[in-house]
């Protein structure tokens, strides 16, 4: 049940990433970021569901919601954790194309 509200719940996201994050604005630049909050969230669910799914098999006795609370809170911290290592895999390609 939890992660089918989850799921539906991104219908109302991408409405809403939609309308805020697109358009751009500014006479030199134009900047489009629709899709930023749809798939971070998108990527979050996943990793989410994909930690509560071993985590229910692993510990059968634990309380669902128990489950959920801590795999919402170490999927928060995958998902910050690959955009660093993103950000730093990009910084060291850009310096190495530098040199």
């Amino acid at each position: 049940m939890v992660c089918l509200f989850l799921w539906l719940l991104a219908i109302p996201i991408y409405f809403v990433d939609q309308t805020s994050m697109g358009g751009g604005g500014g006479n030199w630049i134009t900047l489009d970021f629709r899709g930023l909050i749809f798939w971070t969230y998108i990527t979050l669910l996943a990793i989410h569901v994909t930690l509560s799914s071993i985590a229910v098999l692993a510990f059968p006795k634990s309380g669902v919601l128990r489950i959920h609370f801590c795999s919402i809170i170490v999927s928060v911290i995958v998902l910050i954790a690959g955009f660093v290592l993103y950000g730093k895999l990009l910084r060291a390609e850009a310096v190495s194309s530098l040199s």
